[in-house]
């Protein structure tokens, strides 16, 4: 099967060439975030969204990514606008399911709202902000683990578990800045990252 047979929703009524356009540039940014290209990776979600902006599954790698720049305002604003095309049915791919989908979504988007609600200037200096923050991100926590109760991060933020998903005991120190965790949506995915035979 070819990407392009696992890709449905929002573009399948386009022209075959649009939809190759669109897939082949979203399969680039995926390797060029596995390759630590974060400029690069994030200017190329851009242009697919330029393309076509009914898309959550670009929408979600690029609030990663600005998620993993500290550009926590608008990974919030993009994790949001795909929350709202995926509860109003346009999900792309077919390969997961619709809860897992939207459990990435508000995951991605109550981790954009969490770090905002942890910087400094929030928690010392606007503690009816932080209160809306942390709130909001709860929120969005909690519904991702009623829909994916396999979600360990999501559960673990909504309060539900007694430790830290792997890899988030405690903020580990050692971690390089700017170091991308692999892509929860790429690995629900299990994309080749070419066209297979195209």
């Amino acid at each position: 099967m070819s990407v392009d047979d696992k890709l449905e929703g929002g573009i399948d009524e386009q022209p075959e060439e649009h939809l190759a356009q669109v897939t082949s540039r979203f399969l680039g940014a995926l390797e060029l975030a596995r390759r630590g290209d974060v400029d690069g990776a994030a200017e190329e979600l851009r242009a697919v969204l330029r393309v076509e902006p009914r898309l959550a599954e670009p929408r979600l790698e690029l609030a990663r990514l600005l998620i993993a720049t500290d550009q926590l305002e608008e990974a919030a604003e993009q994790a949001e606008e795909a929350v709202r095309i995926l509860e109003s049915g346009g999900r792309w791919t077919e390969e997961i399911s619709d809860e897992v989908m939207l459990s990435l979504a508000l995951d991605t988007q109550g981790e954009a709202l969490r770090l905002q609600a942890d910087r400094d200037e929030i928690v010392f200096g606007n503690p009816e902000r932080w209160l809306e923050l942390v709130t909001q991100a709860r929120g969005c926590f909690q519904r991702a683990a009623q829909l994916d109760p396999d979600n360990a991060h999501a559960v673990w933020w909504a309060g539900g578990v007694d430790s830290a998903p792997v890899g988030e005991q405690g903020e580990a120190e050692d971690e390089e800045e700017g170091e991308l965790d692999d892509s929860p949506l790429e690995m629900h995915l299990k994309w080749p990252l070419e066209d297979e035979g195209s």
